[in-house]
């Protein structure tokens, strides 16, 4: 009996150390204070400073901490040992940017938007947190037309293989004012979700490289958009779902556009829908980077200029690409981003060390997550007084998608905004 007693006592001796040691290995595995230094923009007055949100996503664990900052520092307590990526973003009403700068309001009456992302960034020590992690802030005008639906990695038929000829993006009207997508153009940033941009300036450039380009058709007023509502640009404009092949897909033969290539490879286009418009080629780094949406993981970017303005757009090489000789080389179209209404940045989850910034930071801070059977959707901002949802845009895809999958095809539905993932936040 004594010798149970014994047994029993050093167990729960060693369960005490085990406890004890535990603790503080959690104790040590944090560093006491992160801060983070929010810069305004250089073009803001002195006196103006950030008291919008910050957020750290661990890369290993992917859990979020989000701190308000006071007077431009926002200070994260006992944060663990990793790799973080940081972002700020911040939305500023019309009246407070008149009050803050009055000069750089003046032309505007709508409210602007603050942004600033840093990746990489390993807090592995507490000397590694000794100096403020230092983000500098961009500021710009919310878009009228934003990317509210990307569905860009396709799923798996009944066989489990890759399904990848269903897939789309939407555009939704944010405004109050009905728009035009005559004439929109939709590239391709270079690079995907699981492929990192060769250009080591992609972040803070002020162009963007793109390496495929299309256009909607139309004379100019032939396709309104009105607010609230929203147009579906299809790979195949066709019913995708088959009961016997694949059935946790999509019906897009309802869609406004498809990609349709004349020529192209039927595993890529089976068939022309001959009742949906077809967007127009306009540009391909190369022959096979002209199929507009064919590859997976696109980072899709909207802008609108005119199309001899486009053609001479400057070509700039991408890094590394001629290693093989000029005909390997891609050259891809430097877009000014002052032409760009709306870019999404991707990644692929479980792609987390391929994850790159494909657009520069002022276009988008942050990137969405998306995969296959995934769906990533932007969320709703709020409600208006007539029932119009406005969509959260605060050029930071990280803040303003969530991915859902899909396991019986429901979500990914064009035009469904009363998804539970997308509700306003209470």
């Amino acid at each position: 009996m004594k010798k149970s007693i014994s047994i029993i006592a050093a167990a729960a001796a060693l369960a005490g150390a085990f406890f004890f040691s535990s603790c503080n290995r959690k104790e040590v595995a944090s560093i006491p204070e992160v801060k983070v230094q929010v810069n305004m923009p250089a073009d803001f007055p002195e006196d103006a400073v950030f008291n919008g949100t910050v957020v750290m996503i661990n890369q290993g664990t992917k859990a979020i901490l989000e701190a308000v900052a006071e007077n431009g520092v926002a200070s994260f307590k006992k944060v663990p040992y990793g790799v973080y990526n940081f972002s700020a973003s911040w939305v500023l009403p019309n009246a407070d940017f008149k009050a803050m700068a009055p000069e750089l309001a003046a032309d505007l009456t709508s409210d602007i938007i603050f942004n600033s992302s840093t990746i990489a960034a390993t807090l592995a020590t507490d000397a590694d947190a000794a100096e403020p992690v230092v983000l500098n802030l961009a500021w710009s005008v919310p878009s009228s037309l934003v990317i509210s639906r990307l569905y860009n990695f396709g799923t798996l038929n009944l066989a489990n293989k890759a399904f990848n000829i269903d897939k789309y993006l939407e555009i939704y009207n944010n405004s109050n004012e009905t728009q035009y997508v005559d004439g929109l153009f939709l590239g391709e940033a270079y690079g995907s979700a699981v492929s990192p941009s060769p250009y080591t300036d992609v972040t803070t450039a002020d162009v963007c490289y793109l390496q495929r380009v299309v256009r909607i058709p139309g004379t100019g007023n032939q396709y309104p958009v009105e607010p609230g509502k929203s147009i579906v640009v299809a790979q195949n404009a066709m019913n995708h779902i088959k009961a016997d092949v694949v059935t946790n897909t999509v019906d897009l033969s309802g869609a406004d556009f498809e990609c349709y290539v004349q020529g192209a490879p039927a595993s890529m286009f089976p068939a022309d829908n001959a009742d949906v418009p077809n967007i127009e080629e306009i540009f391909g780094a190369s022959n096979s980077a002209a199929k507009f949406f064919a590859g997976q993981g696109t980072v899709p970017v909207l802008f609108k200029m005119d199309l001899d303005a486009f053609y001479s757009l400057n070509m700039i090489l991408a890094p590394g690409t001629d290693a093989y000789g000029s005909q390997y080389a891609f050259s891809c179209k430097a877009l000014p981003v002052s032409a760009i209404i709306d870019a999404v940045d991707t990644y692929r989850v479980g792609f987390e060390n391929r994850a790159s910034d494909h657009v520069p930071s002022s276009v988008d801070a942050g990137r969405a997550a998306v995969n296959q059977k995934n769906i990533s959707l932007r969320k709703i901002a709020y409600f208006t007084e007539d029932g119009r949802a406005v969509l959260q845009d605060t050029n930071n895809s990280t803040n303003d998608f969530v991915i859902a999958e899909s396991t019986d095809g429901s979500v990914l539905v064009p035009r469904k905004y009363d998804l539970v993932q997308i509700q306003p936040a209470d």
